[in-house]
C-alpha cells in the first residue's frame, strides 16, 4: 500500500524547503506552537512526539531535557523520519506501539488534522500517557478565517490576495507540491475537541488559541506580513490553532 504522506514528502526538499517553505519562514511559524508546548515541560521525563515529522519539537524543549535518551519521535512517514536525528518509530498515530502508561509527556503538534480517526488517535495518546502526565496538543481550528472576516484586517488581506493573484498570472510559478489522494487536512472545532478529550478521560487544564500568522498564500513568507502578524494580530483572538494542555 502506498503511503500518501511518503508520496507527499518525496516532492519536498525538507532541508532547504521544509514543507515547501523557506527555512526562515518555517522556523518563525513553527516556533509559535512549539514554544507554547515547551513552556509546560517543567521536568525531564519520557516524551513521545506523535506525528513529530523530523523531530523539530526537540529543538524547543528546555535544556534540562535529556533529548538523546528521553525523547522519542513517532511518524507515519519513513520519508520524513530520514531527516530526524532522534530515536524514531515508524507508526500511525492511531496505533502507537508502546505499552499503557509509558510516557510522562505526549506531544501532538499539527497532527490531529491529518489522522483518519481523531477519536482513536486521542484514545491512543491517553492509553500511553502515565497517570499525572501531560498531553500537549495543538491543531488548526475551525472558524479561523471567519474571525478574520469579522475584523478590519480583512481589507488588507483581500488587497494582498488580489495583488498576489495578479502576480501569479503575470509570473508563471510552479506550485510548492501537489497533494496526493489520501492526505487529510481537517481542522477541529474547539468545543468539540475539549468535550472529546474530557469524554475520553482527560482533565483539560488549559485551552487557548495560538499562532498569529495571517491567511492566504501571498501573505505567507513575506517579511512584512510576519512583522504585521507579530505587531498587530492577537493570537488569543485570531490564532490559527487551538492549544490544549491535558492531564490523565
Amino acid at each position: 500500500m502506498i503511503n500518501s504522506y511518503d508520496e507527499l514528502y518525496r516532492q519536498i526538499d525538507i532541508v532547504s524547503k521544509p514543507f515547501g517553505y523557506s527555512v526562515e519562514y518555517f522556523m518563525w511559524r513553527t516556533s509559535k506552537l512549539k514554544n507554547e508546548m515547551s513552556k509546560f515541560v517543567e521536568k525531564d521525563g519520557l516524551m513521545l512526539d506523535v506525528g513529530g515529522g523530523f523531530g523539530v519539537m526537540a529543538r524547543f524543549l528546555p535544556d534540562f531535557v535529556d533529548k538523546e535518551n528521553r525523547y522519542i519521535n513517532l511518524d507515519i512517514s519513513s520519508e520524513m523520519l530520514k531527516y530526524s536525528p532522534h530515536q524514531n518509530i515508524l507508526a500511525a498515530t492511531e496505533y502507537i506501539p508502546f505499552c499503557d502508561v509509558s510516557f510522562d509527556y505526549v506531544f501532538m503538534s499539527d497532527v490531529l488534522e491529518h489522522v483518519r480517526d481523531k477519536m482513536v488517535a486521542l484514545k491512543e495518546s491517553y492509553r500511553v500517557l502515565k497517570l499525572g502526565g501531560l498531553l500537549l496538543l495543538t491543531t488548526p481550528r475551525t472558524g479561523w478565517i471567519k474571525d478574520f472576516k469579522k475584523s478590519y484586517f480583512i481589507v488588507f488581506l483581500i488587497a494582498d490576495w488580489v495583488i498576489g493573484s495578479i502576480r501569479r498570472k503575470l509570473v508563471s510559478k510552479k506550485p510548492r507540491y501537489s497533494v496526493p489522494k489520501g492526505v487529510i487536512d481537517e481542522p477541529s472545532d474547539e468545543e468539540w475537541l475539549r468535550e472529546t478529550l474530557e469524554r475520553i478521560g482527560f482533565a483539560v487544564l488549559k485551552q487557548y488559541r495560538a499562532d498569529n500568522h495571517v491567511p492566504w498564500g501571498n501573505a505567507g513568507e513575506s517579511k512584512f506580513w510576519r512583522w504585521f502578524a507579530d505587531k498587530c494580530i492577537d493570537p488569543l483572538r485570531f490564532g490559527h490553532c487551538t492549544v490544549v494542555v491535558c492531564t490523565k
